[in-house]
């Protein structure tokens, strides 16, 4: 396929979530053996390298000779060079690496010479990289941890530090043999370390029921006048903590079927936004206070669904003038807002500390002070409410899959003293569940009700590729929270909907696509027992999960997706939840009564950002295809009523 048409795909697949490394079926399909290129590397350290070779079953697929220079290695950072017939990297570059090959090579022996000529750890032996430039690290790492250690270091493989340090010049025997999903490294000749990728044959392919069907992070969830309204970080760029999704908020009638249109911002807002607090009414305005470009700053407008613009009336893009919200004390994030009931607005940070604000929301009105808590650590996402009489202050703990959540108590005032419960931890990973790492989230009652819920981040597809889930709360007579009870499955309808009261023809009917992209391996960060593949066939648009998605293949120029109701229905009208939807799509909906005679019956040729894209009277139909023009080519959902 020509790079001109092959590149728009690859970098559409890039920014809702997956790598370019890991978008092709011949890069990283999901198997037992540890695929992808092999070679050598350094992290910040200057070392050379020679009798460079890489045999499987007998038969030598790579042997260096350097009299050709650098004919055949692709390198990324560095500077390498050949010299007196080795290969020598003489900078102090983090994960410089030098790989040859091809991606689809697996179950292969590396053997290497290597000297150590300066800088401040070993060198690395590289196996299983999907492409020069992935962001996965997949490594034999010698000398590592200020020279101090040996690790085995691979997406999936338990990582375990072994002692040991490298001489400088001297050279060195290496190898690294491959079999399956196990990994063996040698040293002189001596095993050093062996570790196993789980087998992709006991992987979880499942994924929770999301509550929005989109990867979101952060969220915060508020009822106004029989509406929820959900304001969180929008996941699934790509790029990790580096960018971040347009601002949108989803709203919802029953707390199942949810929607956006457009922006809370105007038209050029240019600024990262991460975990905005919950949505407080003050002076007959509505404010939020998110955190934009690593700064809490203040935004309100005179509706919930904004357009959102600083205390001051300035729009957050460049130029403008915007300023962060005036702390003074260092650069705290994941502001959250909490009013009392004498109409006290508190004011909680990253990191435990609190401090009141001021009447009209422009600033601190006294000191932030520190709440000390039972569990020291790092912490973000704080959350504070009241219920019969009693204060709840609730911090995280970890991160990624070792997110957990905790909370101290107090019964004299939001800045406490507080006190700590016998059962402290309320949320952790629930394996069975298939639920990892709950973290950073919102707690809220249902208004009228004595029902509370927990709504939280799962980082079960690892770095900022989230999705949000949602659990009842249970509390004991004395005021204490129960250790809460995650679910796959959700909380289900909290109100009634009367728009969704007919039954959706689309579950479960028969689907066809023009392109599948292949199953994905979900690499661990925080817990080496992540055993989790992501499928992305045609049928998972219509299990009414929203936690599971089809995708096109990554060369697929003209993708669709179909869908077979099984008998001719009359169709009201269709909801698309495609994937990356603040990004924006452009398609076409046709319908069939025969799959072979089609018209059009819905869509549209301009980008629009929305979810879901409605169109309605659909008319009599048996068959629904919708072509995608523009926009990621992927469906978390596709519904017909």
């Amino acid at each position: 396929m020509p790079l001109a048409r092959l590149l728009p795909r690859l970098l559409g697949l890039v920014a809702f979530g997956l790598s370019l490394a890991s978008v092709s079926p011949a890069l990283r399909a999901a198997e037992d053996a540890i695929p992808g290129l092999a070679g050598v590397g350094t992290w910040a350290t200057r070392a050379e390298f020679k009798d460079i070779k890489v045999v499987k079953n007998g038969r030598t697929l790579f042997e260096s000779d350097f009299s050709k220079g650098l004919a055949g290695w692709k390198t990324w950072r560095g500077q390498w060079e050949i010299v007196d017939g080795a290969l020598r990297q003489t900078s102090l570059d983090e994960d410089a690496r030098a790989v040859i090959g091809d991606a689809t090579w697996s179950d292969y022996t590396l053997t290497f010479k290597a000297r150590k000529l300066g800088g401040g750890e070993g060198f690395l032996a590289i196996f299983g990289l999907p492409a020069p430039d992935s962001a996965e690290k997949s490594f034999w790492n010698i000398g590592g941890w200020g020279n101090t250690a040996h690790a085995i270091q691979s997406p999936g493989v338990p990582e375990t530090r072994k002692r040991g340090q490298i001489a400088t010049t001297r050279w060195y025997e290496v190898k690294v043999e491959l079999a399956g999903n196990t990994v063996r490294a040698y040293l002189d000749g001596t095993l050093i370390q062996t570790a196993s990728r789980p087998s992709d044959k006991d992987a979880q392919r499942e994924f929770p029921h999301a509550l929005v069907p989109d990867m979101l992070a952060d969220p915060n969830i508020v009822e106004i006048d029989g509406t929820f309204y959900c304001y969180a970080t929008t996941d699934g760029m790509g790029q990790g903590l580096s960018t971040s999704g347009l601002p949108v908020v989803w709203k919802s009638k029953d707390f199942v079927n949810w929607s956006f249109n457009g922006s809370i911002f105007p038209p050029g807002f240019d600024a990262k936004y991460w975990a905005p607090s919950a949505l407080a009414k003050n002076n007959g305005r509505y404010h939020l206070f998110p955190t934009l470009d690593n700064e809490i700053t203040a935004v309100a407008s005179d509706s919930p669904e904004g357009p959102f613009l600083t205390l001051d009336g300035k729009e957050v893009r460049k130029g403008s003038g915007w300023k962060p919200f005036p702390l003074g004390t260092g650069h705290p994030i994941d502001a959250e807002i909490f009013r009392d009931d004498d109409g006290q607005a508190y004011m909680l940070l990253s990191r435990r500390r609190i401090a009141k604000l001021k009447p009209d929301f422009s600033g601190l009105d006294g000191p932030v002070t520190e709440i000390r808590t039972k569990r020291s650590g790092y912490s973000e996402g704080p959350a504070l409410f009241k219920r019969d009489g009693i204060y709840y202050y609730l911090y995280t703990l970890g991160g990624s899959e070792a997110y957990q959540y905790a909370y101290m108590t107090s019964r004299v005032s939001p800045m406490g003293p507080w006190e700590s419960p016998a059962q402290d931890i309320i949320s952790t990973t629930d394996k069975a569940q298939g639920i990892y790492g709950p973290g950073h989230g919102c707690f809220f009652n249902l208004q009228g009700t004595p029902r509370w819920f927990f709504v939280y981040l799962e980082y079960g597809r690892s770095s900022t590729n989230r999705q949000i889930l949602a659990a009842e709360m249970r509390f004991n007579a004395d005021g204490s929270i129960q250790p809460i009870q995650l679910s796959a499955k959700g909380v289900g309808t909290l109100r009634d909907d009367p728009a969704y009261a007919k039954p959706n023809l689309a579950l479960g009917a028969t689907t066809s696509a023009s392109s599948t992209l292949s199953d994905q391996r979900i690499p661990p960060a925080a817990d080496p027992t992540l055993n989790r593949i992501e499928t992305f066939a045609p049928a998972n648009a219509v299990d009414a999960s929203n936690g599971s998605r089809w995708m096109a293949g990554a060369d697929d120029t003209r993708p669709w997706y179909q869908i077979d109701l099984g008998k001719t229905r009359r169709v009201a009208r269709t909801e698309l939840y495609f994937v990356k939807p603040t990004v924006g799509h452009a398609y076409r909906l046709e319908s069939s009564t025969d799959g072979q005679k089609w018209k059009i019956v819905g869509g549209h040729d301009d980008v629009r950002i929305r979810s879901p894209h409605t169109d309605e009277k659909i008319g009599r139909a048996r068959y629904l295809r919708v072509t995608f023009l523009q926009g990621a080519p992927g469906l978390w959902e596709f519904r017909a009523y």
